[in-house]
């Protein structure tokens, strides 16, 4: 027969175990959004503004999505905050600075600055950016929803403006895809401001 002080002795052991597998600290994974890719204008879409300075201002962002976790939506009605699939930053912080660089590749020029940025030069025209929503759903559509205006630093006139809703399909159930979709779609309203900004100059 076996002693119940052993039984006891295995018992503890084996809670031991149970508990320490519980303990285990989970994996975070972090993302990031990514810029476009250099291209080399064609002569007719080139933006030859290369003394023109830009500043790039964040009139508000959504109030769900101000936190570490990818929040995902679901449904229509319902958002998902993953708590181990984090941004490395801050998602407000990643989509300027992605539309900044993305802008000063497509109008190839240095004099874009993003929000509480040191301007050393006088600033030409302002793009106000207020973004009503920037999510998705894995294996489904990511929505970029956003009103902006070009405005014209020295005389307060509203060159532009716009809403710009771009949805953008997430290939594959997986939050690299969802992330990359969402650079993409920032690409677009990029590509969307930069086009204002060439028919500016031609006019």
């Amino acid at each position: 027969m076996i002693p119940i002080s052993r039984v006891f002795h295995c018992l503890t052991v084996l809670v031991a175990i149970l508990i320490a597998g519980c303990a285990t600290t989970p994996t975070y994974t972090f993302y990031t959004l990514s810029a476009m890719q250099a291209v080399d204008p064609t002569p007719q879409a080139a933006y030859h503004g290369g003394d023109t300075t830009i500043s790039l201002n964040l009139v508000s962002f959504p109030s769900y999505l101000d936190r570490p976790q990818i929040v995902t939506r679901p449904t229509a009605y319902t958002l998902a905050i993953h708590e181990f699939r984090r941004w490395g930053g801050s998602l407000e912080a990643d989509f300027v600075r992605v539309l900044g660089e993305n802008l000063s590749i497509l109008l190839d020029t240095q004099r874009i600055f993003l929000p509480r940025q040191n301007v050393p030069f006088t600033i030409d025209y302002r793009v106000a950016i207020d973004v009503k929503r920037f999510d998705g759903d894995l294996g489904g559509q990511v929505v970029l929803d956003v009103d902006w205006m070009i405005i014209t630093q020295a005389h307060k006139e509203r060159v532009v403006v716009k809403k710009s809703v771009i949805r953008e399909a997430v290939d594959s159930r997986d939050y690299e895809s969802l992330v990359s979709a969402q650079s993409q779609a920032v690409e677009k309203l990029s590509r969307e401001i930069a086009a204002a900004f060439r028919k500016i100059q031609r006019n």
